[in-house]
This record gives C-alpha cells, sequence and structure tokens, in this order.
C-alpha cells in the first residue's frame, strides 16, 4: 500500500485555521487551487470541483493500485437513449441535451450489457478521477460481501465477535447483517449535520481528518466507542456513516490488512480497472471508507458490472446479490414520503447492504454527497454512473438520480429491446 503524505495542503490550512480562527473568506485565493480550504472543499461550485478532480493533492491517501489488464467495454453508443426525453428541474428534453446542459454535472455513463452505449464528460476528462463521496459505501459492502462468500465473516454474528475495540460498546452486539443494512440503531444521524462541529457525524469526519478540526480531542476508535444506540438494532434503516466505517473494521480484522488492500485484493484486482483508485486515510492510517474514494467514471461503470455479472468477476456469488436485492429494511411512510418530489409513484421499497435505495423490480441507487451516484439494475443488463458538483452544501445538486430511474423504466433496456 503507497502512502501519500506529501503535499497535504487541506491539512496545513486546517491546523492553520484552527489555530487563527480565520474563515473561509480569509483563507480564499484567486488560483484554484489554493482556493480549496477546510471551510470550503465541500461547501460546492467551482471549489468543490478542484477538491472533486485533485483531493489526494489535500489528502493523505492510500493508492489502490491496478494490476492487471482492463476489463473490455465495447462502445456502442445508442441513438434512442441519446434522444430520450427526460424531465429535470429545468422541463424536458432529450437525454443528451440534458447532461450537455446540467452545470452541476460533471461526467455520466450508461452500460448496457456490459457495453458503453451513452459517455459524456462536461466538466471532467475522462482520464480524471472524481471524489466519490458516499458511493464509496457500496466498496466496502461488496469487499463484506466477499468475505461472507468466503466464509470469514458471518453475518448473524455481532460486531463485538470480530472488533475486539468495540466489545465494550454500544456497537458490541450489533450484528454483522445490521450494520451492512444501516439499521444498528447507533445514534449518529448523517442528518444531524455534516457542518455543525458539535454532531456526532462531524466529530467522525474530524477523526478521520476529512473536515476542519473543532477541537474534539478523540480518535477515530474513541469516536466510535463513545457512540450510544438511539434504537434496537435490526428494526428501522437510518442513514448513518459510522456504519461503513465499522464494515471497514469488520474488514481489516477479517483479512488481517489494511482495509485499502483489502479492496484491491478482494474487488480490485478482479474488477479489471483501467487506472489506479484512491483512499482517503487519516494520519493513523483509518480509511475514511464511508466516502473516501477516488476513481475513473469507466472503473466506478465497471464495479457496477460486478452486481450484474457476479459469476463472471468473481467477487461474490450470485446468492449475495440476490440478498441484497430482496432483504433489508422497508422504507418507512415518512422517508418514502419525502421521496416523490425525485421519484413520484415510482418509489422504492427498501434499503440493504449499504445501498440507499431499492425497488421492487431490483433496481439498485447509491448516492453521494453534491451529485454522485451509481444506478445498477441486474435484470435489465444496466449500469448509470456519474459524478457532479453541486452547490451551497448539497442544496442544490444535478438530476441524474430521478433521471436515472425514468431511464431504466423506459423501455429501452428492457429483454427483446
Amino acid at each position: 500500500m503507497e502512502i501519500s503524505r506529501f503535499n497535504c495542503t487541506l491539512c496545513l490550512m486546517i491546523a492553520l485555521s484552527a489555530a487563527s480562527g480565520i474563515s473561509a473568506a480569509d483563507t480564499a485565493d484567486p488560483t484554484p487551487f489554493r482556493a480549496v480550504t477546510p471551510l470550503n472543499f465541500d461547501a460546492g461550485g467551482a471549489v468543490s470541483r478542484q477538491f472533486h478532480l485533485h483531493a489526494e493533492s489535500y489528502l493523505e491517501t492510500a493508492t489502490i493500485a491496478r494490476t492487471g489488464p482492463p476489463h473490455n467495454l465495447e462502445m456502442r453508443t445508442s441513438a434512442k437513449l441519446a434522444g430520450f426525453p427526460v424531465s429535470h428541474r429545468d422541463g424536458r428534453s432529450s437525454f443528451e441535451e440534458y447532461v450537455g446542459s446540467d452545470a452541476l454535472l460533471d461526467s455520466a455513463i450508461v452500460l448496457h450489457d456490459g457495453n458503453i452505449v451513452f459517455e459524456a464528460y462536461p466538466a471532467m476528462e475522462p482520464w480524471q478521477r472524481h471524489f466519490a463521496w458516499s458511493v464509496s459505501k457500496i466498496f466496502a459492502a461488496a469487499a463484506l460481501a466477499a468475505l461472507v462468500d468466503q466464509g470469514d465473516i458471518d453475518l448473524e454474528r455481532t460486531v463485538g465477535e470480530y472488533v475486539s475495540q468495540l466489545r465494550d460498546s454500544a456497537w458490541n452486539d450489533s450484528s454483522v447483517r445490521d450494520v451492512a443494512n444501516m439499521a444498528s440503531g447507533i445514534d449518529c444521524l448523517d442528518d444531524d449535520g455534516y457542518q455543525d462541529n458539535t454532531t456526532c457525524i462531524y466529530r467522525m469526519e474530524e477523526a478521520l481528518d476529512i473536515t476542519a478540526p473543532a477541537g474534539y480531542e478523540a480518535g477515530f476508535l474513541q469516536h466510535l466507542q463513545s457512540m450510544q444506540r438511539r434504537g434496537e438494532p435490526g428494526l428501522r434503516y437510518e442513514y448513518v456513516s459510522a456504519n461503513t466505517n465499522v464494515l471497514m473494521l469488520l474488514v481489516e480484522a477479517a483479512t488481517g490488512k489494511p482495509y485499502a488492500v483489502a479492496i484491491r485484493e478482494l474487488i480490485w484486482d478482479r474488477l479489471g480497472p483501467e487506472a489506479d483508485a484512491i483512499l482517503a486515510i487519516n494520519d493513523e492510517g483509518h480509511a475514511y471508507a464511508s466516502g473516501g474514494l477516488l476513481l475513473r467514471l469507466r472503473d466506478l461503470a465497471r464495479f457496477g458490472e460486478v452486481f450484474i455479472r457476479p459469476t463472471e468477476f468473481g467477487v461474490f456469488g450470485v446468492d449475495r446479490v440476490r440478498e441484497m436485492r430482496n432483504s433489508g429494511p422497508l422504507l418507512d411512510a415518512e422517508l418514502k414520503s419525502e421521496l416523490t418530489d425525485t421519484f413520484g409513484a415510482d418509489l422504492p421499497i427498501r434499503a440493504s447492504w449499504q445501498w440507499d435505495r431499492i425497488w421492487a423490480d431490483g433496481g439498485m441507487f447509491k448516492s453521494g454527497y453534491l451529485g454522485q451516484g451509481l444506478y445498477v439494475d441486474p435484470d435489465r443488463q444496466l449500469v448509470i454512473a456519474w459524478f457532479g458538483t453541486g452547490l451551497d452544501f448539497n442544496e442544490q445538486t444535478n438530476d441524474m438520480t430521478s433521471i436515472s430511474r425514468q431511464l431504466a423504466t423506459s423501455g429501452l433496456f428492457d429483454a427483446g429491446q
């Protein structure tokens, strides 16, 4: 594992900001590189796009190396797909016109039957890596699935049976399955606020050296150990990124290797990527598993193929994909009501294995902060992946979340089309 500790501009600016109390405006610089600070890197717009495309210049990282030839993706562009009318916040247009006009979308790719049927890079180059934010969580789920299929982890056993550091904590009695399904009952909701430095989620990211320090002295493991329960495990889906970082510890415990090495051996080596991936880590070597992966768009799409052709890639088996699609807690009525603005009547029914949304037809979706996304639809042999840079701390993002589902249910990808 190659550790990058050079040119950690964001780390230096974090220290300076904390010491002097300077604001985001005070640390701004007209050059794009120096404009990124620990106070604005996740705010959106041009500064966040600079961070998204060059995050390894601001964070400590580990390299997930490509070790073999890339898995071939043939280009078979679909005029029907490019011209398909989609609805979005500005009205209605062809899919191709939408992609070219949304300033909050950096790139998009669509695979069907393992071939590229659409690809565009309106705000980045194909060779550039992009920060994936929470789409990174699915890599933790895939690593777990691989270890379950290998017999190294039992989903019904508890976290404390594998991770000794968490045996005297609220995590001890949570089953591995409940953690994978975001149903651990742990009181560290992401909804409490990424920008409020008193919240549990902020302090976790502070401990992982992602966001500006606010004087919280606990390290990453200490912070996990301090978390409390808000409900019984297994009863309800609640978005808690700490679950993913506990999966990271489970992967490390089962393999005896750093998370980045385990991801390479369990997933990346088998994926056939075209480039290395980069993973953010803290100064103790703990991976930011819940949101710290940088990779090329085509490699994210290749990763989606693992869920469509599991036998071909050999990361995990068909039965594991079937379990992801058909298990996990049902979404409650309140959340489903909130989703009507995005999906209308075509509502997902559950969440499972770190996937945010799963539909009755088996379509699976994972979002990432500021407009990242991965949609995988095994029955339709469909993968849609995209990167974006939204505005106003995630208040405005691109419309690919709803559009991905519009495309999936368009009939263009049904059998015989």
